[in-house]
C-alpha cells in the first residue's frame, strides 16, 4: 500500500503534528508499507525535499499556484492508494478557517487516491464566558471542520485521538474513530538511576545542583499557564511529599520561555522545592531525559490530555503523568481511558505520592508498531464511499 501523509508543517521537533506522522509513516514502512510526507504550509524549511525520506516541504500551497502544481506532480509520480490529512486548524489557515482549502487540496490528487483525516484539533471552544471574537472564531471554525470532514476533503475514513472531539464530531453528523498518538521517542535502553544519573551530571555541568534523591517530577513540551497557577500546584505537590521525607524537584526538559517564567515564579511560592532547567535536548537525549523522572506532568485538561505529544511520550517511556487541570468537560462522561498510568491530579483532587512512585508500563497502543498495524487496519477496512 502507498500511503501519502499530509501536514501543514513537518520541521523535526518543531511541529508535534508533524513528528508525529513521521513516526506513523517510518512504522508503517517498517510493515512493508511505501509512505511519503510533505507540508503544505511549512514555517520552517520552505522547499526543501530529502530524497532519504521522500518528504516535499511547500511553503503555502494554498496561495502559491506553482507550488499547488508542484503537489499535484509529485503526487502524480507517487501515484498513492491513500492519502492522510494530518489536520489542524491554524496549521491549514492563518485563522484555522479555509472551508474551500479542503476541495483544492482534493482537486490535486490523482485518480483513485482514496482520502483519510486526522483531526488532531477541531475549533476554537472558550465556552460561554469566552470573548466574543473568540466565539465568532470557533463558529467559523466549526464551518471549516465540515468541510474537512466532510464535503470539501469528503474522507472516507476520520481519525482523532481524543475522546472530547470524537465526541463533538459526532455531534455534527460525523462517524470517527479513535488513533491514540503514539510516542514519537524510543525507550531509552538504560535504568531509570542511570538515567538520573546521567541527566544530573549535565544540569551539574551547568551550575546546577540537583538532589538526585528528590521526587523527580518533570515537564516537557507546551506549557499552558493561562488559567492555571503553577505556583499553588508546586507549593501543595512539595507539601504532600514531606511527609514520605522526600524533597521534591521540578525539572523542564526542552526549551520553553514561558515554563522558565513559571518555574521562576514557582520557586519564589514554593521556596522548598527545587526547580532545575535541562534545557533544549538533542532527540537522542529526550528518552533519557524522561526515564529520569518519577513522574511528568502536564498542564493540558484532562478532557484533551489525549491529544498531548508530550503525554504520549512520558507515558511511553513508562513514567507516569499527572494532569493538573480538569478540564471544561465532567470527567464522569467521557469514556473511560486505558492507562491507569494517566492520573487526575487537580486541586480538588486528593493525590497520594505513591501513585507515581511506581513505574506502570505505558499501554500497547503507545507503541508507533501497534499504532501502524491499527492505522492499516482501518484503511483496509474503510468503506468504500463516505456520503
Amino acid at each position: 500500500m502507498r500511503i501519502a501523509f499530509i501536514c501543514s508543517g513537518l520541521e523535526p521537533g518543531r511541529d508535534g503534528v508533524g513528528d508525529f506522522a513521521r513516526t506513523l509513516a517510518r512504522a508503517c514502512a517498517a510493515l512493508g508499507h511505501e509512505t511519503r510526507l510533505v507540508s503544505v504550509r511549512e514555517q520552517a524549511v520552505p522547499g526543501e525535499k530529502s530524497a532519504e525520506t521522500g518528504e516535499l516541504r511547500l511553503r503555502d500551497v494554498f496561495e502559491n499556484f506553482d507550488e499547488a502544481k508542484a503537489l499535484a506532480q509529485w503526487l502524480r509520480e507517487f501515484q498513492p492508494d491513500w492519502v492522510s490529512v494530518q489536520y489542524t486548524p491554524f496549521g491549514f489557515h492563518p485563522q484555522g478557517l479555509g472551508a474551500r482549502r479542503a476541495k483544492a487540496l482534493r482537486e490535486l490528487l490523482p485518480a483513485g487516491a482514496r482520502r483519510q483525516i486526522m483531526l488532531h484539533e477541531i475549533w476554537l471552544q472558550p465556552g460561554r464566558d469566552g470573548a466574543l471574537r473568540h466565539r465568532a472564531l470557533g463558529w467559523a471554525q466549526k464551518r471549516s471542520v465540515d468541510a474537512w470532514a466532510g464535503w470539501g476533503w469528503h474522507p472516507a475514513l476520520i481519525h482523532t485521538q481524543a475522546r472530547l472531539h470524537r465526541a463533538r464530531l459526532e455531534a455534527r453528523g460525523f462517524a470517527a474513530e479513535l488513533q491514540p498518538l503514539c510516542s514519537n521517542f524510543p525507550r531509552a535502553g538504560i535504568s531509570p538511576a542511570a538515567a538520573r544519573a546521567k541527566v544530573a551530571e549535565g544540569l551539574r555541568a551547568n551550575g546546577q545542583q540537583p538532589d538526585e534523591a528528590a521526587l523527580w517530577i518533570g515537564h516537557f513540551g507546551a506549557f499552558h499557564a493561562l488559567n492555571w497557577n503553577f505556583g499553588e500546584f508546586a507549593k501543595k505537590m512539595a507539601a504532600r511529599t514531606d511527609w514520605h521525607g522526600r524533597r521534591i524537584c521540578f525539572l523542564a526538559l526542552g526549551r520553553s520561555m514561558a515554563a522558565q517564567i513559571e518555574y521562576d515564579k514557582a520557586a519564589r511560592a514554593a521556596p522548598q522545592a527545587e526547580f532545575c532547567f535541562v534545557g533544549e535536548l538533542e532527540e537522542a537525549d529526550v528518552p533519557v531525559a524522561l526515564a529520569a523522572c518519577d513522574a511528568g506532568f502536564t498542564s493540558t485538561p484532562w478532557d484533551i490530555f489525549e491529544k498531548s505529544g508530550a503525554v504520549a511520550a512520558w507515558r511511553g517511556a513508562d513514567v507516569p503523568v499527572l494532569v493538573t487541570r480538569a478540564g471544561a468537560t465532567d470527567a464522569a462522561k467521557l469514556p473511560a481511558w486505558p492507562d491507569a498510568g494517566v492520573i487526575l491530579a487537580d486541586a480538588n483532587t486528593p493525590w497520594a505520592a505513591e501513585r507515581i512512585l511506581t513505574r506502570a508500563p505505558g499501554p500497547a497502543f503507545l507503541e508507533p508498531a501497534h499504532a501502524a498495524r491499527d492505522f492499516i487496519t482501518a484503511l483496509e477496512n474503510a468503506p468504500a464511499t463516505r456520503t
